[in-house]
């Protein structure tokens, strides 16, 4: 058997594998997934450096992403980064430099976070791909929203919902319109958002998609707890709890505990919501999502607030707040300037009634 036809054979091989892997991917089977990758790894990794290889790295890497390992991921976008330079792949590039902006801005670098989307804005619009530039345009959309920029948020994913419908590209209508119900979210316009999440979730479950399901879950969860309707709130975030374990998903547990702790909190069992957050604080890495972990000591710090232990609740908060900062989530940690202040805020009571 000559050269040319054993590379070509391992390199069909290769693309089977990969087509199982990007299938099990899209239907939130992450082991499954990673183990088809690893496969058409194996394969490829006996051949020269190539677009394959490239695109398999990234795969992997946003498995690893999507399920909290970030670390783990920056290094596979870093690789593929490398294959993609060294092959020529200039959509290879853009791509990879989408994913590690991604990383940047969980790990609050948002400054860093736009530079490399808006490297990858330019390369997309080179290369011409629709789908990219939607995908990347959604993410200039979410370091504005971090930004407090909801306006420029919104325009963002406008457009990018704009150009996933143009090339009916529905993961990109499911996660723009996630995102857009969260700018409605943080509008306080809790009818919208969840008019927004319900739309989004169809989308996600007509096409099977359980990493978007459960994202889009979670969300309007939060949109349910924020109206008050906390057995609703509590039935959805369940779901996506279940969702998330099935596929082995720690980011999207830790998150799910956050809200079913906010919801024990209003329904005064207040040990259950803090063993919630203890266990999601085991399964975050401050220093790998940021965000994430300073929501959680918010969450934490209205859990000992409503239990008038207001030091642990002083204490938290300004983990927060520190957290939100190093992110660039100025109005996240200007809310909890208010928090703190009406924290020590003595309680108004009635002046006694008159002598008779």
């Amino acid at each position: 058997m000559t050269r040319h036809r054993r590379t070509s054979r391992t390199l069909g091989e290769a693309r089977r594998f990969i087509e199982r892997g990007r299938t099990a991917e899209r239907v939130g089977s992450a082991g499954e997934a990673l183990g088809w990758y690893d496969r058409a790894l194996a394969s490829l990794m006996h051949s020269e450096p190539s677009n394959d290889l490239a695109d398999v790295l990234r795969w992997k890497g946003t498995v690893h992403c999507e399920c909290g390992d970030t670390a783990e991921a920056d290094r596979l976008y870093r690789q593929s980064a490398d294959i993609a330079h060294t092959v020529g792949y200039a959509l290879g590039n853009a791509h990879a430099l989408n994913c590690r902006g991604i990383v940047a801005e969980r790990r609050g670098d948002l400054d860093l976070a736009e530079q490399l989307y808006r490297e990858a804005e330019e390369a997309a619009g080179r290369a011409g791909d629709i789908r990219l530039s939607a995908m990347v345009e959604r993410n200039l959309g979410v370091v504005a929203s971090i930004r407090g920029q909801h306006d420029v948020a919104l325009q963002r994913f406008g457009g990018s919902l704009r150009k996933a419908e143009e090339i009916d590209d529905h993961d990109g209508q499911c996660r723009s319109l996630n995102n857009i119900a969260m700018v409605y979210m943080a509008q306080r316009r809790y009818q919208d958002a969840e008019a927004a999440f319900s739309v989004a979730l169809d989308l996600a479950r007509d096409r099977g998609d359980q990493v978007v399901e459960c994202v889009c879950r979670i969300n309007r969860s939060e949109a349910m707890l924020a109206a008050d309707r906390l057995s609703e709130a509590e039935r959805e975030c369940k779901l996506a709890l279940a969702i998330a374990d099935r596929r082995g998903d720690r980011l999207r547990r830790a998150e799910s505990l956050k809200l079913l702790a906010g919801i024990a909190r209003r329904q005064d069992r207040f040990d259950d919501g803090e063993a919630m957050l203890r266990e999601a604080f085991d399964l975050t890495d401050a220093g790998e999502d940021v965000l994430l972990a300073a929501e959680l000591r918010r969450q934490m710090a209205e859990m000992f607030r409503a239990r008038r232990q207001s030091t642990e609740a002083s204490q938290f908060y300004r983990e927060a707040q520190d957290l939100f900062r190093q992110s660039g989530a100025v109005r996240l940690a200007a809310e909890i300037d208010d928090s703190l202040r009406s924290l020590f805020v003595p309680p108004v009571t009635a002046p006694p009634p008159p002598p008779a």
